[in-house]
């Protein structure tokens, strides 16, 4: 099996002077080996421009927040065409179509993957021509193009793995919304890296079969080979094990084995590319990157905060509750040992044997107290692994456990208090999310600035006993908000009430006003309800719960965007938050 060009053996006439002849005009102009580290170039651009337009869309949001609190309103005709883009984007697709094909439930996400994903493509694939007439003659162009397009790839791949970053920091977007954009890095280079390992397979079997890709692998630079097919598996692993399906079977092992994977693939790929066109130059540069991140966290977010709490362990107070779930309190002395903007969640690690490996998120159901010492109150519903575990620790009484806190993160990146009206949608365990709007509100009502002039609350429970949970914040955020605050309680199944679809009751020992609504018998329909609500000047819509309610909350507030466009109001704004990545 022989391939000539030019009437010259591509193995057997590799020493001949016209070979080499023809092995430099291969290597001229955009076809030289050097030049197509600028296709990677592109590739790496492309993700800065995205992140600039993100960064100035942060900067404006702030700004307008800032502005209407001040008495400012501005930029309607801007405002309308942010409208139009969110009757788009905030459009989501059914949650199965969702879960099998792994895409995100977002249709503006996924418009931007595609764009992302069609620009990588083209930079990759319309420039010809893929291999050189003889492998002599240098690596093929496509697969070096591939290659560096990777190494392009993987410094915004690392980066947003952190839970502080630097792409978080400048555009506000929390790390778990970044997420999808991390496993879609992570696939799009698992493809690139097999669009440049083929080509490096293909053209030698072709010119001399097995035995001339034996031979390669044998010779000089085989390293190459070794350590790239190595790298290959490694990132083929950490794609697999990521997929909803195999986290779902043990996510404790997929988040320790995906760390360890992580590592050892960015070692062996550093290794590979070393000294080759300059590449390592992202390898230190992301290093650099996630050294920093690494070293913010550890500083600013966990235990080894350089203050006087650094390194004290807190005592976590778990008591079971109603419906099978259970809560975690812990006293926090002051702001300055943690503080936390509604929405926001920790991780909590407990001292708990093996599960002390374990890192778990919960979101944080109260605010910080202004001064003096706060009560920061979790709800947990137990799944398996750690939930469980805690669950089942629970005497009739209460336990305590040593744990160490590590955050806060998330949250919105809005000013709660730059909106006229904020409705609040939630089921089950997600008003541990909306519930912290409503206590953040009541603490700064007073302040002048504070905008927010109605505040609806909607609650979806399968049981009326579930309201004990927030029983007393909500006592005491109506008491400071008064006719602020609408509350109601859609109860699914309530033996206890069987008589009436829909009741009015005031809570006990409350001699004032009606504190809530409670509906029996009833689930909701989010887009019904959101799409007859009456809307204020600027309205942020704030939704924690289940997929499918999340969708259904997300597609009316695009649909009522409509409002916007004909001049009826003048932002909606919707905040979700879920624990399903």
């Amino acid at each position: 099996m022989t391939v000539t060009f030019e009437g010259l053996d591509c193995i057997a006439d590799m020493g001949s002077t016209e070979y080499k002849a023809l092995a430099s005009v291969s290597q001229a102009g955009r076809h030289a080996w050097a030049y197509q580290a600028n296709y990677a170039y592109y590739v790496l651009y492309y993700g800065a421009v995205l992140t600039f337009c993100a960064i100035v869309k942060y900067v404006w949001y702030r700004f307008d927040d800032w502005s209407y609190r001040n008495g400012d309103s501005r930029g309607s005709l801007l405002k309308r065409g942010i409208a139009l883009t969110r009757v788009v984007g905030y459009r989501r697709f059914p949650v199965m179509l969702s879960r099998v094909t792994g895409l995100p439930a977002s249709f503006g996400t996924l418009v931007v993957m595609g764009a992302s994903t069609l620009f990588v493509l083209c930079v990759c694939f319309i420039p010809h021509f893929y291999y050189r007439a003889c492998r002599g003659f240098g690596s093929p162009p496509l697969a070096v193009r591939a290659g560096l397009q990777v190494m392009a790839l993987t410094p915004y791949l690392i980066i947003i793995s952190g839970k502080t970053n630097f792409i978080s920091f400048v555009t506000g977007v929390s790390y778990e919304k970044l997420n999808v954009f991390h496993q879609a890095l992570g696939w799009g280079s698992l493809f690139l890296s097999f669009v440049h390992t083929i080509p490096f397979l293909v053209q030698p079997v072709r010119e001399g079969g097995a035995a001339r890709l034996k031979e390669l692998w044998d010779g000089d630079n085989n390293y190459l080979y070794v350590n790239g097919l190595v790298a290959l598996v490694l990132l083929f692993c950490l794609c697999f094990l990521s997929t909803r399906f195999s986290r779902s079977l043990c996510y404790e092992v997929w988040w320790h084995s995906h760390w360890v994977i992580g590592l050892a693939y960015f070692a062996i790929l550093t290794w590979h590319v070393y000294g080759l066109l300059d590449a390592e130059q992202y390898m230190w540069g992301t290093l650099g990157f996630w050294g920093f991140q690494m070293l913010y966290r550890a500083l600013v977010k966990t235990t080894f905060k350089p203050n006087l709490y650094a390194f004290k362990s807190k005592k976590a107070a778990l008591n079971r509750i109603t419906n099978g779930c259970y809560e975690i309190v812990v006293n926090i002395d002051s702001r300055y040992e943690l503080d936390w903007m509604p929405g926001q969640h920790i991780f909590i690690r407990f001292m708990l044997g093996i599960h002390t490996l374990d890192n778990h998120p919960f979101s944080i159901m109260t605010v910080p107290e202004k001064r003096g010492e706060t009560q920061l109150k979790l709800i947990v519903k137990p799944h398996r692994g750690l939930t469980r575990k805690l669950y089942n620790l629970i005497d009739d009484k209460s336990t305590e456990l040593d744990c160490y806190i590590d955050g806060p993160y998330g949250g919105m990146c809005r000013d709660p208090l730059a909106f006229d009206k904020l409705v609040l949608m939630s089921t089950g365990t997600g008003v541990t999310v909306t519930l912290p709007f409503v206590q953040y509100v009541a603490q700064h009502m007073s302040n002048k600035s504070c905008r927010v002039r109605e505040i609806e609350f909607n609650w979806v429970v399968t049981s009326q006993d579930t309201v004990e949970w927030i029983q007393r914040e909500l006592e005491s955020a109506k008491e400071s908000l008064r006719d602020v605050l609408r509350i109601n309680i859609f109860v699914t199944n309530s033996p206890s009430l069987l008589d009436s679809s829909c009741n009015k009751m005031a809570v006990e020992h409350h001699t004032s006003t009606q504190l809530y609504n409670i509906h029996t018998h009833h689930k909701p329909n989010a887009r019904h309800l959101l799409s007859h609500i009456e809307l204020r000047q600027k309205n942020a819509v704030i939704c924690a719960g289940t997929p499918s309610f999340q969708r259904d909350c997300a597609n009316a507030c695009a649909q009522l965007h409509t409002r916007v466009l004909r001049g009826e109001c003048e932002e909606i704004y919707l905040h979700t938050e879920a624990f399903t990545w």
